[in-house]
């Protein structure tokens, strides 16, 4: 094969092994299992819903690959391209943690953040194109999503707690 198709193909072959290894820094590559769900932060208490799916998600298994991810839904796909960023308390479950509680008081971000267990002042977040999901790595062997007034947390499959 010769000029400019051997060239494209080269190059998309560059950027998705850049892509893979750029979501594979952070180390997010592998099995991670859903732990627990809690109710979160910026919930309504009057509408808080949302039991189905957290028993349908706990337990469960999300495999990160470097092409796609599999897991329920709406967390898996099979064409996955990766985004990693940081991010500080006040950007985290895009925003809601610093979001005024429903009588208007503002919420200290920074605080609820701890409490999820960020020690840090920024985070790594991974973004697919999967879903609107995000990923908040809040330590080596913790990730974190938010989904319909939950916040679940992942630990590696090996060291599930």
């Amino acid at each position: 094969m010769r000029g400019p198709l051997r060239g494209a193909l080269i190059t998309a072959a560059c950027l998705g092994l850049i892509s893979a290894a750029h979501a594979g820094g952070v180390g997010v590559m592998g099995r991670w299992v859903i732990a627990k769900a809690e109710v979160a932060p910026w919930a309504d208490p009057l509408q808080r819903g949302g039991q189905a799916e957290e028993r349908r998600l706990v337990g469960r298994t999300v495999t990160f690959a470097p092409h796609s991810v599999t897991g329920p839904a709406p967390l898996g796909c099979g064409r996955a391209t990766y985004a990693v960023h940081d991010d500080t308390a006040d950007l985290l479950f895009e925003g809601s943690l610093a979001e005024p509680d429903r009588d208007g008081k503002p919420r200290d971000a920074v605080a609820l953040a701890r409490a999820l267990g960020m020690t840090t002042h920024t985070v790594q977040t991974v973004e697919t194109s999967c879903s609107e999901v995000a990923y908040h790595r809040l330590s080596p062997t913790t990730l974190v999503f938010g989904l319909n007034n939950r916040i679940y947390t992942l630990h590696p499959a090996h060291a599930a707690r």
